[in-house]
């Protein structure tokens, strides 16, 4: 079963849907459901990254741009 999935506009009571060529001649069911218009609930990777704390490091990381390139071009 070959399944597309879209979101079209309504405009007078018709929506136009282009479908695959060989589609052509086959028997398609076709669901219609009003969408709802709720808030998305955008996904956050706040805390994702937990486990890989290293707390004693959290101590360094307000110096650490101004540590690294201190390293990498000290030498210049």
């Amino acid at each position: 079963m070959e399944v597309i999935r879209t979101v079209k506009i309504v405009k007078n009571g018709q929506v136009i849907l282009s479908l695959p060529l060989e589609f052509s001649g086959q028997e398609v069911e076709i669901i219609v459901m009003k969408k709802e218009h709720s808030q998305v609930r955008k996904n956050s990777l706040k805390g994702s990254l937990k486990m890989y704390a290293k707390p004693e490091l959290i101590t360094l990381e307000s110096k650490a741009w101004e540590n690294a390139t201190e390293e990498k071009y000290d030498h210049r």
